[in-house]
C-alpha cells in the first residue's frame, strides 16, 4: 500500500488507540475517587475533554512528525488488521461525535421554531430575555456563538420582579462563561468515553458545577439576591412537577437532589468557590510531552511500523 494511503490510516489508527487508552484512564481514575478532587467546572471540563483533545495533540505533535521524518516516501506496506480496525474505530467515534452535535443542534432549532415569542417582560438592569409560549417551565440560554436567554411565560408569571431578575442574572452568568459552547463540546467530543457511564457522570458533574458557579456569580454575597434566586428555583421546580414533564433543558429547574443542594447553598452564607484541582500544572505538563518526545521520534516510528505490521 502506498505512502499516501498508509499515512492517513496511521494517523486515524493512532488517534483511535490513544483515544481508547485515555478514555480507559479517565474511567479508572473516576472510579478510584477522582470526583472528590473536581470542585470546579473547568477542572471537570478538562478531564472530560482529555481523551479527545489529548489524542489529537499526541497524533499531531508526536505521531505525525515522527512518521513524516522517518517513513520513506517510496515505501509500500501492507497494513495489518490492528491498523485497519483502529482506523475504523477512530472513524466511528468521529462520526458519532458529529451525530451527537447535529442532534443537539436540531433539538435547539426545534425548540426555537416550535415556540411562540411573546412581548418580553420588563427586567430593569437585567439582560434581554425572549419570553416564549410553551407549556414546559423552561428557562435557559440557547445558541453557542449567538446566545440568548429564553423563558417560558409561566415562569415569568410565577416569579416576582426580583426573583425573575435573579433568574436572568443566573442565565447571564452562564452566557458570560460560554457554558453553552462548552456543553456543545462535551456532547460532541469524539471519544470512547461518550459511550460509558463515566462520560455521562462527568457531563452531569460539570452541569452541577456550572449551576453552583452561576448561582454564586449571579447573587454574590447579597442575602436578598440569594433568597430571591432560591425562591425562584423552588417555584420553577413546582411548575415542573405540576406540568408532569420534568425539565431537562432548563438550567434553573434541575433534578430535585441538585435543586436541594443549590437552595441550601444559596440560603447559607456566601463562600468562595474552591479550586483545588491543579489544572494549570497538569496543562503545563501536558504541553511538555511533545517537547520531551522529540528525541524519541525514531522510537515512535518503530512503534508505528510495529502497528502497521501487527497481525499481518
Amino acid at each position: 500500500m502506498s505512502f499516501d494511503v498508509t499515512f492517513p490510516l496511521v494517523l486515524l489508527a493512532a488517534y483511535g488507540l490513544f483515544n481508547l487508552l485515555l478514555s480507559a484512564a479517565v474511567v479508572l481514575s473516576w472510579r478510584a475517587g477522582l470526583r472528590r478532587h473536581l470542585t470546579d467546572a473547568d477542572a471537570v471540563l478538562g478531564v472530560r475533554l482529555l481523551p479527545a483533545m489529548g489524542s489529537a495533540a499526541l497524533v499531531l505533535t508526536v505521531v505525525l512528525p515522527a512518521f513524516l521524518m522517518y517513513e520513506p516516501r517510496h515505501a509500500h506496506d501492507q497494513p495489518g488488521p490492528l491498523l485497519v480496525v483502529s482506523a475504523l474505530f477512530a472513524l466511528l467515534v468521529l462520526g458519532d461525535g458529529i451525530r451527537r452535535g447535529l442532534r443537539a443542534s436540531r433539538a435547539t432549532r426545534a425548540l426555537v421554531r416550535g415556540s411562540q415569542p411573546l412581548p418580553a417582560r420588563p427586567a430593569a438592569g437585567g439582560p434581554q430575555v425572549t419570553v416564549i409560549n410553551v407549556k414546559e417551565p423552561l428557562v435557559g440560554v440557547v445558541g453557542g456563538l449567538r446566545q440568548r436567554i429564553v423563558a417560558a411565560r409561566c415562569v415569568a408569571t410565577a416569579c416576582d420582579d426580583e426573583e425573575f431578575r435573579q433568574v436572568l442574572a443566573h442565565e447571564a452568568a452562564h452566557m458570560d462563561a460560554r457554558d453553552n459552547l462548552k456543553l456543545l463540546l462535551l456532547l460532541t467530543m469524539p471519544d470512547a468515553l461518550a459511550w460509558s457511564s463515566t462520560g455521562s457522570a462527568l457531563t452531569e458533574h460539570w452541569r452541577a458545577a456550572t449551576e453552583l458557579e452561576a448561582d454564586e456569580r449571579a447573587s454574590g454575597a447579597d442575602p436578598r439576591k440569594r433568597i430571591a434566586l432560591a425562591s425562584a428555583l423552588i417555584k420553577v421546580a413546582r411548575l415542573s412537577m405540576a406540568s408532569g414533564r420534568p425539565r431537562r433543558a432548563s438550567r434553573v429547574s434541575t433534578q430535585l437532589s441538585g435543586l436541594e443542594h443549590r437552595v441550601r447553598r444559596l440560603l447559607a452564607p456566601s463562600a468562595a468557590m474552591r479550586r483545588s484541582f491543579p489544572a494549570r500544572r497538569l496543562l503545563t505538563c501536558a504541553l511538555l510531552v511533545p517537547l520531551l518526545a522529540v528525541p524519541l521520534y525514531a522510537s515512535v516510528h518503530r512503534l508505528i511500523e510495529a502497528l502497521v505490521a501487527f497481525g499481518r
